[in-house]
């Protein structure tokens, strides 16, 4: 499994060493509990075309307030701008989740593991001040293609975000 993470690693690490990188992260949702961290590739050959991925943690208190029971997951996605030659402005993307989730029954005490997988769309609008801050709105919608314990979550998912990045 070492073997096969080092070389999923080298390998995305030479396909985006040519890459714009940008990191980005929701403010808001910090100071609720919610972290997250995106990263956007621009590729090169094609300049208005980016590969992203991120992750997120959400504090007990987040959960308590938002009655949810997802501690955090992984997101990976691609984005394609209607600027020709930036990854600016309109674009429309898809997106891949991956919500592990594990929780205590009140009832009997046991712990129960509910992970989830959901492909989706997203669509939304990035906007660039002095070439290197991004804020970056999106919203799309998702349906759930798996799921450890059947018919536990329902057959979508809703998803949005703002974000405020640094390129580098």
């Amino acid at each position: 499994m070492k073997k096969l993470t080092l070389t999923i690693a080298f390998a995305l690490a030479a396909f985006i060493s040519n890459a714009q990188v940008e990191l980005k992260t929701n403010p808001f949702g910090m100071a609720l509990g919610a972290y997250n961290v995106t990263a956007e590739f621009q590729l090169e050959n094609k300049p208005s075309l980016t590969i992203l991925g991120s992750a997120w943690y959400n504090t007990q208190d987040f959960q308590d307030w938002m009655w949810t029971s997802r501690d955090g997951g992984l997101s990976a996605g691609v984005r394609q701008y209607f600027n020709k030659f930036e990854d600016k402005g309109v674009f429309l993307g898809l997106a891949t989740r991956y919500i592990p989730n594990t929780y205590v029954d009140w009832w009997d005490g046991s712990e129960t593991s509910d992970d989830y997988a959901s492909l989706g769309f997203t669509g939304g609008y990035k906007y660039i001040y002095n070439d290197k801050i991004t804020i970056d709105v999106f919203i799309g919608m998702g349906r759930i293609v798996w799921e450890e314990i059947e018919d536990s979550w329902g057959p979508a998912e809703f998803i949005s975000g703002l974000n405020f990045g640094y390129r580098f």
